[in-house]
């Protein structure tokens, strides 16, 4: 195994560890979480340890052409989909999910519309770099994609986990997880993290809208 080889799976080690360090919350509210080092983790050893060929894996010019398949602009859209049944089933039977959505994110307010936008952005490109671009893609040079897929999502979903009733924190790490594997499909289709970016940026714009709306 060469040095980045070697890189990788001590960056894909330590993001899976610090990963399970938002589960921490169980035990003590107010122990600090350092699940989201694990952006930094996979942001940084991306860039370090990519190889030749996957510095086109964030091209622009590469959109267009992409995007002229339905499949893919199918497959960017599915999250929005994930997002409607996840909200529809919701509130059907599961309201404390809305009010759980609604708490979480008390903070947006039309009147800052264009600050969190940013912010979605940013955050969306640092997660598709992170976890799709780095921690994904070298998990499926070691494993099948689908397992490596499931492992990442499954992760990725541990890294966003909040407080709340069983059945409200399960559903909704099940769908973090739905989320996770569609853009993990995405990236893996398009082989460009931008397109996957997109996908995730749309997915999370329209489950903001939908709780300002609620």
């Amino acid at each position: 195994m060469n040095k980045k080889g070697r890189l990788s799976c001590i960056a894909i080690l330590l993001m899976t560890l610090f990963s399970f360090s938002g589960l921490l919350i169980l035990f003590d509210e107010n122990i600090m979480n350092f699940a989201s080092i694990t952006l930094i983790i996979g942001i940084v050893f991306y860039f370090v340890t990519r190889q030749p060929e996957e510095k086109d894996a964030m091209s622009l010019k590469a959109i267009p052409q992409l995007l002229k398949d339905w499949k893919n602009i199918l497959l960017v859209l599915m999250p929005i989909a994930s997002s409607i049944i996840c909200n529809v089933i919701a509130r059907l039977f599961l309201p404390e999910f809305i009010e759980h959505l609604s708490e979480r994110t008390d903070f947006l307010s039309f009147d800052k519309i264009l600050f969190w936008v940013v912010e979605l952005v940013i955050a969306a490109l640092g997660e598709e770099i992170a976890w799709r671009g780095f921690y994904l893609n070298q998990l499926c040079k070691k494993i099948p994609l689908i397992p490596a897929l499931l492992i990442s999502a499954i992760l990725f979903s541990i890294c966003h986990f909040s407080m709340g009733s069983i059945a409200v924190v399960l559903y909704d790490l099940l769908f973090i997880v739905i989320d996770a594997v569609l853009f993990g499909f995405v990236y893996k289709r398009t082989n460009n993290i931008i397109v996957s970016t997109i996908s995730h940026f749309l997915a999370n714009l329209f489950s903001v809208f939908t709780i300002l709306l609620i």
